[in-house]
């Protein structure tokens, strides 16, 4: 009768002692880096406030130059592009926005709607694939409001500042992005808003034919000065 060789040899017995090891420091490299996303996103909302705070106080003349403050949730999804090609990940986006007067307005005749310049200025946290960075957005629009500012409809075009290009598996190319946006408005309260806003950020192929874009679908709420 034939008896099996049970016998373990020095390489096997150390591969299988530092198996556990090697599971422990996967485990430890993973609660590491998660304190490490959280830090960084206290940090992000933390400057946020600070950038935004501040913009009240850069001066007045007959009205504030800040007309709007407030946080912004936004989403975008892979299987549903609203401009260029598909994305290949999913992006959460959590922002403070503020909204400035700039200087050119006009009344529509003697009705009650105008158009108006404005500057929408944002900052905060982008997720995406695994990865977070902090994203920064200058973007100049025009705004048509009517019912005594009830309904506001806006477009514009600007910039968009990331602190990283990759974010998992897709590669926007640079850190600078261009970005379009429109969005509506609601005020039904004398100092409180409310409103929906589509983004689209781009290279527009300046960093190569194998940069992805991002279109992001944002709502948003704040105080109204």
């Amino acid at each position: 009768m034939e008896t099996t060789n049970l016998t373990v040899t020095p390489t096997q017995r150390l591969l299988r002692g530092h198996r556990p090891r090697i599971q422990y420091s996967a485990r430890a490299t993973g609660a590491r880096r998660m304190s490490l996303d959280r830090r960084f996103k206290a940090v992000c909302i933390a400057m946020t406030f600070a950038f935004l705070t501040g913009t009240h106080n850069r001066g007045h003349a007959e009205e504030s130059i800040l007309m709007t403050i407030g946080p912004r949730i936004g989403f975008s999804t892979t299987s549903t592009p609203l401009l260029g090609k598909q994305q290949k990940e999913d992006f959460r986006l959590y922002d403070v926005a503020a909204l400035l007067r700039l200087p050119w307005h006009s009344q529509l005749g003697k009705s009650s709607w105008k158009l108006g310049t404005r500057l929408i200025t944002s900052l905060g946290v982008i997720e995406g694939g695994g990865d977070a960075g902090l994203l920064a957005t200058f973007v100049p629009d025009v705004a048509l409001s009517g019912w005594n500012g009830l309904i506001s409809l806006d477009g514009g075009l600007g910039i968009g500042l990331f602190s990283r290009s990759k974010f998992g598996v897709q590669d926007f190319g640079g850190l600078a992005q261009i970005v379009g946006t429109v969005g509506i408005t609601f005020t039904p309260f004398t100092h409180g808003y409310a409103g929906f806003r589509v983004q689209h950020f781009s290279d527009a192929g300046l960093y190569g034919s194998d940069a992805l874009g991002v279109d992001m679908y944002l709502l948003e709420i704040g105080y109204k000065f």
